[in-house]
C-alpha cells in the first residue's frame, strides 16, 4: 500500500515545516530534538527516492512537521508559530529563485554526493558536528548566496554560536530540499490558502499511514 498524491504532497510540506520549527527553536533556546534534526537532515541525502517516503525515514522523520501542519494549518495558530511560518514563505520563495540558476543547483547535488560518501567513509551520524559543518558550508556557498538572504531572529547568544549557526544553515538547506520535493508534487501557495481541508486530512492519513 502506498500513499496517494495529495498525502505525499503533505509529507513534503510536513518536511518543509519541520525545518522551520527547529530553525526557530534553536535560534530562541539553543536547543533542538535530536531524532527531528536527524529526520529533517537526512532528507536532503534520499535525491532519487522511490516514493516520498522513502525522503523521510518512511515517514517517521517528519512526524514533527505533520502534528504542526494541524496546528497551524488546522487550528491557525499563527502567533505561536509565527517565525515558522515565516521561514516557510522564504524558503519557498528561495527554491523559486534557485530554479533559476541551474549551476547552484548542479554545485548542490555534487555536494551532497562528497558529503554522503565522507558519511560513509568515516561512518558518522547525519547530527554530527562535521557532518552538519559540512552541509552548513554548501548552503552557504550555494542557496545562501541568493539575495534576499534568509533573516534568522532570536536570542544573541544562541544566534552567535557556531555550532547553532551551521545547525540553522544545514537545517535551511533541508526546507529548500522539502520546498523542491513540495513543488515537484503540485505544491503551491493557492492550495495552502484555498485547500486548507483537503491539506489536512491528506496530512492527517500521511500520520496514520506512518503511526
Amino acid at each position: 500500500m502506498s500513499l496517494d498524491v495529495h498525502a505525499e504532497r503533505a509529507l513534503a510540506l510536513a518536511g518543509l515545516i519541520q525545518a522551520s520549527y527547529l530553525i526557530s527553536a534553536i535560534a530562541r533556546t539553543g536547543m533542538v530534538g535530536e531524532d527531528s534534526m536527524a529526520g529533517t537532515l537526512e532528507s536532503i541525502f534520499v535525491t532519487n527516492p522511490d516514493q516520498t517516503l522513502d525522503v523521510y525515514q518512511n515517514g517517521n522523520g517528519v512526524r514533527t512537521g505533520l502534528r504542526l501542519i494541524a496546528e497551524i494549518i488546522g487550528d491557525l495558530q499563527l502567533g505561536e508559530h509565527g517565525d515558522t511560518v515565516r521561514y516557510c514563505m522564504a524558503i519557498l520563495n528561495l527554491e523559486k529563485k534557485l530554479r533559476e540558476k541551474p549551476e547552484l543547483l548542479r554545485a548542490i547535488g555534487a555536494g551532497v554526493s562528497s558529503i554522503q560518501e565522507h558519511r560513509v567513509l568515516r561512518e558518522v551520524s547525519v547530527t554530527s558536528e562535521d557532518v552538519v559543518e559540512k552541509l552548513s558550508g554548501l548552503y552557504e556557498q550555494t542557496t545562501g548566496t541568493i539575495e534576499p538572504r534568509i533573516r534568522v531572529v532570536g536570542q544573541q547568544k544562541h544566534l552567535q554560536n557556531r555550532t547553532n549557526t551551521c545547525r540553522i544553515r544545514a537545517l535551511l538547506l533541508a526546507g529548500v530540499r522539502s520546498a523542491v520535493l513540495w513543488r515537484q508534487l503540485g505544491g503551491s501557495l493557492i492550495q495552502l490558502i484555498l485547500g486548507r481541508g483537503r491539506l489536512l486530512r491528506s496530512a492527517e492519513n500521511a500520520a496514520a499511514f506512518i503511526s
